[in-house]
């Protein structure tokens, strides 16, 4: 700039016939020589005029005068073989200041961010993993190549090299945006840039370009970084909104890479498709990502607020910034930016500039350390993000309490089912199996709804009819005797209530006080063989609804996973809540032998219960929770009430009832028949051994009395 001011201070005084002549077209030379002549007198007496007009000049109005010639000087380029253009031609060269001036005009509102956050801290780029290792030694000499080479970011890059090298870390050479200059870095692994644009659309969608650049030696780094963020923002009313991302594209060092959203848990994750190994270099990624329901809407104003660094990085950012552009014609009401760790946030070391109306720049003065964040609030007018339509209101709905929704289809759906099926149920339209009244045991429980020593009466009687064993009597003596060891018509637990008669050896058991013990113990587990098929049987006939209402409720889980980024992790995770939910269920409702036991365990559902429900909340709302817990509830009661002796067994029951009228009704000929031995074990199984007394036809297989009496004696 001086020399400039030169310059022109040297013209006017060489040259002010240039400055000052008038001009005239003429039509030949004579008439140019008059010209000439006539207007010298003119021309003198303005000179003379001119120059007085110097000499009379203050310091002040001189200085006042340069400064305007100053402004409105017009640079030429010129060539040398123009006019003006030769050794003679006076030479006018734009100083350092004005270039530099020129330059700041001609840069973007990201580039003047960037300016401001490099006066406190150096930030690096990528390039490729070629940037050079320089030892202190090497770096001594070294001066780093700023942007901006004004005499303060020399200074300020001079003492931050010193502060480097005192520090004795080895320096990196490399390449920052948004330049591309060639600048120092420490040869850590960190972040030394992390700037993103964010441009809020007039429908609420906000659009995201981050630029993070990474410095990796194999460390933390070692695979290709992610993004993380929370899922759930809450407003300054505690109200919790649901965020949703889409993601276009990622490029590491300007290559285009495949990312994937995935959630886990309370965190929507940004990560590549494919295993990423980072060798030791410097790395610059560009997320561009838009977002929706980022914004807090209240009854005065709406409001804008992002968490740009999170606080989930394992790496000392040590600059982040970002441009924050509002739609067009937007007078922003306030702004606010925060930084340090939760609970323990300044306001002091975020810079807030306006570089237009609707368009604020954010920067940290100070580096942030592992698990610390910087975040970002901006007031807006109402109408600046305009009303959403229906369809984006419902889409927003079902991003927020879809999870909800589905869960109440999920138990609507069971509940009236299962009211319908009952209805058809208690109408007893239910066919019975055809062979259920061949077991004599269950046949009891059917018709007398018990299980007691006519039960084991009937299950030795039903062994005889099978000629597994033969019933006799010695005098005072009730004999057993095992006649095979073929028992394959038996199920498994039918066969240990015959081991446990018998033993491994044992052919034959006298029924006496002896071996009361042992019979005692046949008939428990006899019990627990009936109530073994008695739940087979509910199994049997509950299957469908049972089918149906876990359908339902995995249907509806299924479209709550839908509605998150991993579907088979999401559904995974419901899926094996769910189960423990039901097992707390279980736990609550089953009685065990001892007081102390039932307690205990209903304590350890409730607790178990709980922090099941609790950790669903990272991917459910509440209610959702207790809409599964409704459905498993119902399912289990409808289950229970269908198995039911007025249920689904009602049909057998009945079934069983007419079979007893029908032996009684048939007894004169079945007794003195060949089906006798067929159905004795039903006779005793259904109270009718009156109509049954002994003939001549049936006392070679007639075991009634003598069944009768083995049952008085245990």
């Amino acid at each position: 700039m001086r020399k400039l001011f030169l310059a022109i201070c040297f013209s006017l005084c060489l040259a002010p016939s240039c400055a000052f002549a008038a001009i005239r077209s003429v039509a030949n030379m004579t008439e140019a020589q008059n010209a000439g002549g006539e207007n010298q007198l003119q021309i003198s007496q303005e000179l003379l005029d001119e120059k007085a007009y110097f000499r009379n000049m203050t310091q002040e109005q001189m200085r006042e005068y340069l400064k305007d010639r100053l402004f409105h000087v017009v640079t030429t380029e010129l060539e040398k073989t123009d006019a003006l253009g030769g050794d003679s031609a006076v030479d006018v060269q734009k100083s350092a200041l004005q270039l530099e001036i020129e330059a700041q005009n001609k840069k973007s509102i990201f580039e003047k961010i960037y300016d401001r956050a490099m006066r406190n801290l150096i930030d690096i780029t990528e390039p490729e993993p070629k940037a050079k290792i320089y030892t202190q030694e090497d770096s001594q000499n070294m001066r780093p190549q700023a942007a901006d080479e004004a005499e303060k970011m020399q200074k300020l890059q001079m003492a931050q090299r010193q502060a480097w090298l005192n520090s004795n870390v080895p320096m990196i050479e490399a390449e920052l945006p948004p330049y591309n200059q060639k600048t120092l870095i420490p040869a850590q692994e960190h972040i030394p840039y992390l700037f993103s644009r964010i441009e809020l659309l007039p429908d609420g969608l906000i659009k995201f370009t981050d630029t993070i650049v990474v410095v990796a030696n194999g460390q933390k780094l070692k695979e290709s970084i992610q993004r993380a963020f929370p899922k759930f923002v809450f407003d300054r009313e505690g109200k919790r909104q649901k965020v949703e991302f889409n993601l276009l594209n990622v490029s590491i060092n300007g290559n285009p890479v495949q990312y994937k959203l995935i959630d886990r848990n309370n965190y929507v994750f940004m990560e590549p498709v494919d295993k990423i190994e980072l060798v030791p270099g410097v790395y610059e990624y560009q997320f561009d990502y838009t977002i929706d329901n980022q914004i807090f809407s209240y009854d005065e104003f709406d409001e804008f607020y992002w968490n740009l660094t999170g606080s989930v990085w394992n790496l000392v950012i040590a600059r982040a910034g970002a441009v924050v552009v509002l739609p067009p014609n937007t007078q922003i009401l306030g702004q606010m930016a925060l930084s340090g760790y939760n609970g323990y946030w300044r306001d002091d070391t975020v810079a807030i500039s306006q570089e237009q109306d609707n368009v604020l720049g954010f920067v940290s003065q100070t580096p942030l350390f592992i698990g610390q964040a910087m975040e970002m609030i901006v007031s807006l007018p109402k109408g600046a993000v305009s009303d959403l339509s229906w369809s984006k209101k419902f889409l927003r709905l079902i991003n927020a309490y879809g999870d909800i929704l589905f869960a109440a289809f999920g138990l609507s759906a069971i509940f009236l089912s299962y009211l319908i099926s009952w209805k058809f149920i208690r109408q007893n339209k239910k066919t019975p199996v055809k062979g259920i009244f061949k077991d004599a045991s269950l046949l009891r429980y059917l018709a007398k709804g018990v299980i007691d020593k006519k039960t084991f009466g009937a299950f030795l009687l039903d062994l005889y009819r099978k000629n597994i064993i033969d019933i006799e009597e010695n005098d005072d003596n009730i004999l057993l005797v095992k006649k095979t060891d073929n028992l394959t018509c038996l199920s498994s637990a039918e066969k240990k209530v015959l081991r446990c008669l018998f033993g491994q050896e044992e052919v034959i058991l006298n029924v006496n006080s002896f071996t009361a013990g042992k019979i005692d113990k046949a008939c428990k587990l006899l019990k627990n063989a009936v109530c073994q098929k008695i739940k087979q049987l509910c199994f049997k006939l509950n299957f469908g609804y049972v089918v149906f209402g876990v359908g339902m409720l995995l249907f509806a889980e299924a479209a709550i996973a839908y509605l998150n980024y991993d579907f088979a992790y999401n559904f995974l995770f419901l899926l094996l809540a769910t189960l423990v939910l039901a097992f707390c269920l279980w736990l609550f409702q089953h009685k065990f032998a001892s007081g102390k036991k039932n307690k205990a365990a209903r304590i350890a559902a409730v607790f178990l219960a709980a922090a099941t429900a609790f950790v669903m909340l990272a991917i459910v709302n509440l209610a959702t929770v207790l809409l599964l817990a409704a459905a498993l509830l119902v399912i289990q009661e409808y289950g229970k009430l269908y198995v039911q002796r007025d249920g689904l067994l009602a049909a057998y029951v009945k079934e069983a009832q007419n079979f007893a009228e029908l032996l009684k009704n048939k007894a004169d000929a079945l007794r003195l028949g060949k089906d006798f031995a067929q159905n004795q074990a039903a006779v005793m199984a259904l109270d009718c051994e009156a109509d049954f007394l002994p003939a001549a036809q049936n006392k070679n297989v007639y075991k009634l009395d003598i069944v009768a009496k083995l049952l008085e004696k245990i």
